[in-house]
C-alpha cells in the first residue's frame, strides 16, 4: 500500500495489576479511544519521518539507522527499529508516519488509557499493512502482537508486563497472563448488559515510576508483595468463575482494589489518592463493583455493573464531587485499518 491509515485501540485494567508483573493473570479491556497513524510512502527517498502534532515532535532519519528509542518519540521510534528490521523490503522506500491521538484528556493530560502501548502497536500495524499484511488475520495478529510487545519493553528498559499492548492488538475484554515462550491471551465475554465507568481524577500519575517501585520492593516489601500476588490472582479466578455463570462479580472487583490499595500502603506508595478513594466509595455506595484502574497515584478508576439506574446515579455523584466521567465503552476491533 501506498497510503495507509491504521488504529489501535487504548486500554484499562480491570483487574489483576501489579501481580500481572509477577506472572499473574490480568483481566485488560480495550477502550473506543484510539491512536491513529496514517504512513505515506515517500518514493526516491531512504528517510522515516515521523510526525506528533500533539507532541510538537517531529524526527527525520535513514531508514536504516532508527535513533535510539528516547524522548517524545521513544514508542513510535522503537516500533520503527523491531518493523523495519524484521520486515523484509519495508526499508526499500521511505515513509512519512503522522501519529495522533484521543486518549489524552482536552487539555492533553494523561488519562492512564495505554497510549504507549496503542502508538506502539499502531505504528507497527501501519507498517506492516504498508507491506501488503492484512491486519484482520489472526497470524498477522500475533506478529504485531511479538513486534510491538519488544518495541514497547525497548522503549521502556524493560519494564511491564506487555497486558496493554495485547489489549491494544488484540482489542475486546482479554485475560492476560505472561508466560514463557509466549504469553497466555484468551479474549472473554462480558455480560451484554455490563455498563464499563470510568472516571478521571484529573491528576496524571507516572506509571513507570510506581512500577520500578513495586520490582524494587525487597526483604519484607518483596514478602508482602508475594502475598499480595497470591490474592490478586483468587480475585481474577473469582470474576472469571463468575463470568462462566454469566454475571460479573463485583466482589472480586472489590476485593481486587482493596488489596491494591493496601499493597500501597506495605509498600510506602500511595496508589489509592484521596481522590480515587472518592471515585470509588461513590460508585459503591451505589452498589456497583469499584476500583482504582492501572497503577494508581491518580488517572482512572472504573466501576462495573448491569443496572442503567445506577450507572446514572454513579456519574452525577462522580461529578457533584468533581471527578470527570469519560465517555468511554469497549473496541472489539483492535489494531485495524481507519479511514484516510
Amino acid at each position: 500500500m501506498s497510503e495507509v491509515t491504521v488504529r489501535a485501540p487504548g486500554k484499562l485494567f480491570l483487574l489483576g495489576e501489579y501481580a500481572v508483573l509477577d506472572g499473574c493473570p490480568a483481566v485488560v479491556a480495550a477502550v473506543d479511544r484510539h491512536v491513529e497513524v496514517r504512513l505515506a510512502r515517500t518514493p526516491g527517498r531512504s528517510t522515516v519521518r515521523i510526525d506528533a502534532p500533539a507532541l510538537a515532535a517531529t524526527v527525520e532519519f535513514p531508514t536504516g539507522a532508527v535513533p535510539p528509542a528516547e524522548g517524545p518519540l521513544a514508542f513510535a521510534l522503537a516500533a520503527c527499529r523491531l518493523a523495519l528490521g524484521s520486515v523484509s523490503g519495508l526499508a526499500d522506500s521511505g515513509f512519512a508516519l503522522s501519529i495522533a491521538s484521543n486518549l489524552a484528556d482536552i487539555s492533553g493530560a494523561k488519562t492512564g488509557l495505554g497510549s504507549s502501548a496503542a502508538v506502539t502497536v499502531a505504528v507497527v500495524g501501519a507498517l506492516l499493512a504498508a507491506a501488503g499484511r492484512d491486519l484482520r488475520n489472526l497470524g498477522v495478529r500475533d506478529e504485531i502482537f511479538r513486534l510491538s510487545l519488544e518495541a514497547h519493553r525497548l522503549a521502556q528498559t524493560g519494564v511491564g508486563s506487555g497486558a496493554d499492548v495485547a489489549a491494544s492488538c488484540y482489542g475486546g475484554v482479554i485475560t492476560f497472563e505472561p508466560g514463557s515462550p509466549a504469553a497466555r491471551i484468551r479474549p472473554l465475554l462480558l455480560p451484554p448488559d455490563t455498563a464499563l465507568l470510568v472516571g478521571w481524577t484529573g491528576t496524571p500519575a507516572s506509571t513507570a515510576t510506581l512500577v520500578q517501585r513495586y520490582l524494587a520492593a525487597r526483604n519484607g516489601g518483596a514478602a508482602k508483595r508475594a502475598v499480595f500476588v497470591q490474592d490478586s490472582r483468587a480475585c481474577v479466578a473469582m470474576f472469571l468463575q463468575a463470568l462462566g455463570q454469566g454475571t460479573v462479580s463485583e466482589a472480586a472487583l472489590n476485593s481486587n482494589g482493596d488489596i491494591i490499595e493496601q499493597l500501597g500502603a506495605a509498600l510506602g506508595m500511595t496508589l489509592a489518592t484521596s481522590r480515587l478513594r472518592t471515585l470509588v466509595a461513590l460508585a459503591r455506595q451505589q452498589g456497583a463493583g469499584a476500583k482504582l484502574s492501572g497503577a494508581g497515584g491518580g488517572d482512572c478508576g472504573i466501576a462495573l455493573t448491569r443496572q442503567p439506574a445506577v450507572a446514572d446515579r454513579i456519574r452525577d455523584a462522580w461529578r457533584a464531587a468533581g471527578i470527570v466521567p469519560l465517555d468511554l465503552g469497549f473496541d472489539h476491533a483492535g489494531v485495524s485499518l481507519g479511514h484516510a
